[in-house]
């Protein structure tokens, strides 16, 4: 995630530039390829692309361009949203867990030192949950960055399960279940646990859904062919309108045709939040986040600073 005030000119020439200068030559080379033809022949002299039909072709893909923004700023959005409500349903289920879980609630636990220790193995595999979550999202296999949250019987089982976080959170609801007995009262306690894995299972399906759900691929055509068309129009509306060729006619259409597609291009890449990309959701940084609170929550001390930007970055 780009972070707030990052985009400055050095920024803006690495990925504007840097980035798109197959595009930006593609664009010039178009250009100059329509005013050569404008100069040598008469292909052009025709009131087809008129201000009014140009008018009406940037309507179009004005129209296109905006629709793809706003679908794919929702979908990042509520990527945004789902991991949100992940680092709020990660303190209550650590504060569930040291408030709750206590010897003269739960007689099973035995003595405080004991619960102590089932506090910090259920947050710590909570832990690995969120990270395992992140790399699943991502299609990384850095696994043995779950290490310091599992034993390491526990971390080679896990590599027998494709979904490694729904088998996470299952192992949650079994080692609850196993400490929790069976009267009344701590079913209750049961259910209200339970209760938090279920919302933390809604999350991860989100996640899921909006990675596994590709954009329309029509509509990502049929804009990026209407931003490409408006790009070759353009110069030759100018051109139908005034036979003379002026460099500051000729840069500024490159520059419109340049903005249309950075604009495409923007919304191509907010439609996939979890391509571990520069307009990624912050996982990393929100996992860092999440293992903060909770180890505090704890009462431990040596716990790891957060996660700073790299080059206006946020991962």
């Amino acid at each position: 995630m780009i972070v707030r005030n990052a985009t400055g000119f050095p920024r803006a020439f690495r990925v504007f530039v840097l980035r798109n200068w197959g595009l930006i030559l593609t664009v010039v080379l178009t250009e100059q390829a329509i005013v050569i033809i404008s100069r040598y022949t008469d292909v052009l002299e025709t009131d087809v692309f008129s201000a009014t039909a140009i008018g009406l072709i940037a309507t179009v893909v004005g129209i296109f361009i905006v629709f793809r923004f706003n679908e794919a700023y929702q979908r990042w959005w509520e990527a945004r949203t789902l991991w949100g409500a992940l680092v709020n349903d990660s303190r209550s289920f650590s504060r569930e867990v040291i408030t709750l879980l206590t010897p003269d609630r739960v007689p099973n636990i035995g003595s405080a030192e004991e619960a102590a220790k089932l506090h910090r193995e259920l947050v710590y595999r909570h832990l690995a949950y969120c990270n395992a979550l992140r790399l699943s999202l991502r299609r990384q296999d850095a696994w043995d960055e779950l290490a310091p949250f599992l034993g390491a019987d526990e971390l080679s089982d896990l590599q027998n399960y494709a979904n490694k976080p729904t088998r996470l959170d299952y192992c949650q609801a079994e080692r609850l279940t196993q400490v929790i007995g069976t009267d009344t009262a701590q079913q209750v306690l049961l259910m209200q646990l339970d209760s938090t894995l279920n919302r933390l299972y809604n999350i991860q399906g989100g996640c899921e859904r909006i990675k596994s759900t590709a954009f329309p691929d029509e509509v990502r055509f049929i804009s990026r062919g209407l931003v490409w068309l408006s790009a070759i129009a353009v110069p030759i509306a100018f051109l139908s309108a005034d036979r003379e060729i002026r460099v500051i006619e000729v840069l500024a259409v490159i520059l419109i045709s340049l903005s249309f597609m950075v604009v495409e291009q923007l919304g191509a890449s907010l439609k996939n939040p979890f391509e571990n990309e520069d307009n990624d959701t912050p996982m990393t940084a929100l996992c860092r986040t999440i293992e903060i609170d909770l180890r505090q929550q704890l009462g431990e001390t040596k716990i790891p600073p957060p996660i700073e930007p790299v080059h206006g970055v946020l991962m």
